[in-house]
């Protein structure tokens, strides 16, 4: 079968963040075959002026789409859309190295057996050992780290190591998934605003009966916006509500010795912010 691309991006009031985004998507070496761009923006990006222009410069088909908000929904909404048999989702404050497309198509025929994949962040911050020990301690996420689950049942991201791996968690800024995967699994709704976890919660439900891969050679930086975000406090509220939620819906914590991790997992969250 012919491999065909479809990139979804989802937006909400972010334009000039959203047109670097696109100029990068627009130079990659191996364009997709269509871009679909969700918005949730108070006022449609479609009647935006600068957004028009960087639209009509592409040379595939682009179609807009305007919705309520909501980062699952609008992933919903685009997955229903999309006619490729491969479809990545990116930030819309994310910057593509030129090659990123080229190389996670390379990776998905070098591997049929996966069926959802990941690539690499380079702009991470720098991180003191101290705060990278209290993470590990209290089984926070963590980067450069396995992207698997801890056994409180928080997930590790990868970005930042090296070498080609099966991994449990997908990161939502830049995952891949089959279009054949996305029939039977969605993105889960219950999951508000921007919708922490909701990433690595369809990550482990496609983990355990599926392959999805981490690939260093898919590059990109995230350069993480300000603009349409919660204060630390809000953020730290939605980390934890949606963290109980994903315990709860997956079981993954089926033991009492779990069960104390995952509390434990909870204090860590709670003294992190009385030292950050």
């Amino acid at each position: 079968m012919q491999q065909t691309t479809s990139v979804i991006i989802c937006t909400r009031n972010r334009i000039d963040d959203l047109i670097t985004c696109l100029e990068s998507i627009n130079k990659q070496t191996a364009l997709p075959t269509e871009l679909l761009i969700v918005d949730s923006s108070d006022e449609p990006l479609n009647n935006n002026s600068a957004f028009k222009k960087v639209r009509d410069s592409f040379d595939i088909e682009v179609r807009y789409l305007h919705t309520k908000p909501g980062l699952t929904y609008q992933r919903n909404r685009g997955i229903e859309q999309a006619r490729g048999n491969l479809i990545y989702f990116f930030d819309d404050d994310v910057v593509l190295e030129p090659d990123y497309l080229y190389q996670m198509n390379k990776a998905f025929k070098e591997h049929p057996d996966y069926v959802a994949g990941m690539g690499d962040i380079t702009n991470l911050p720098p991180i003191s050992w101290k705060y990278q020990l209290f993470r590990t301690i209290f089984m926070l996420p963590r980067q450069r780290s396995s992207g698997n689950f801890t056994w409180s049942g928080l997930p590790t991201h990868p970005y930042g190591t090296k070498k080609f791996r099966q991994v449990e968690v997908l990161g939502g800024c830049c995952m891949a998934l089959r279009a054949s995967i996305l029939k039977i699994f969605k993105f889960d709704e219950y999951f508000s605003g921007y919708c922490y976890l909701e990433d690595a919660e369809i990550g482990y439900r496609i983990s355990r009966e599926h392959k999805i891969f981490f690939n260093p050679m898919a590059r990109l930086s995230h350069n993480i916006s300000p603009t349409s975000r919660l204060n630390v406090q809000k953020r730290r509220a939605m980390f934890i509500n949606n963290y109980k939620y994903m315990v709860k819906k997956q079981k993954l914590v089926k033991s009492l010795a779990r069960y104390l991790l995952h509390w434990w997992s909870l204090a860590g969250i709670y003294l992190e912010e009385k030292i950050t």
